[in-house]
């Protein structure tokens, strides 16, 4: 992942250790729910840059004796771009104001030419492209997904990103689906049958429910009623 190294040894050499271990804190807390997202996206070799702000009033405040509360602004919203934050310390008590800038870079899918509204993709129709996903404000596929054989539902320019609204897929898993579970750890591997609880295309994170135990489990699809875990 992309790291601004210099600005970050800079900041840490000219801030007290309380105001430094702050913004470690603050960098470690989005790059988690940014990997979280990530992989629930199914998002793979993903790039990432934070920047980490905390008000001025930090540099004068006490060492909290307790871990601080960090309270992340936007829940609701993707884990990039401006991302506020509210720090509490129970001991001594105070809070502060922070911000961790995350940039996202991502390969996603686009157009590799003009591409007329209800054609079947095939390899020549697309290819990858690195973008900026914390300043793109429409929908994309990632790179990891598979598109080959999906219908275009309208006329795309080459060069354009591809969205989810742009083509009509045929799933590889439905809900509903029975569904082989594959899972491998050390060496060791073993199978079950599950029920696909969403549908989607190869590489897709899914919710499966293991037949024999009940339990629901996330897993990713690896072909027709195949899917496998990731450990």
């Amino acid at each position: 992942m992309r790291k601004s190294l210099p600005w970050l040894l800079a900041q840490l050499l000219l801030c007290p250790p309380t105001h430094a271990t702050l913004q470690q804190q603050l960098e470690e807390d989005a790059r988690q729910t940014l990997e979280h997202y990530a992989a629930n996206q199914g998002w793979q070799d993903v790039e990432a840059e934070y920047r980490v702000w905390l008000a001025p009033a930090g540099t004068g405040l006490p060492p909290c004796q307790q871990p601080p509360e960090l309270i992340a602004g936007g829940q609701h919203r993707e884990p990039f771009g401006r991302r506020p934050y509210l720090i509490r310390c129970p001991q001594p008590a105070w809070e502060l104001r922070g911000r961790v800038d995350v940039s996202v870079w991502l390969t996603v899918w686009s157009a590799a030419r003009n591409i007329e509204r209800g054609h079947q993709i095939g390899a020549a129709d697309v290819m990858g492209k690195q973008v900026e996903v914390s300043r793109i404000h429409r929908s994309i596929i990632p790179h990891s997904r598979d598109l080959l054989g999906a219908t275009t539902t309208r006329r795309m320019r080459a060069g354009q990103l591809i969205g989810e609204h742009d083509l009509q897929v045929k799933l590889v898993v439905n809900k509903g689906d029975e569904v082989l579970i594959r899972a491998g750890t050390g060496g060791l591997s073993a199978s079950m049958r599950g029920e696909a609880l969403q549908g989607g295309q190869r590489g897709d994170a899914i919710r499966v429910r293991n037949l024999s135990s009940g339990k629901e489990i996330q897993a990713w699809i690896s072909g027709p009623g195949e899917v496998e875990t990731r450990f």
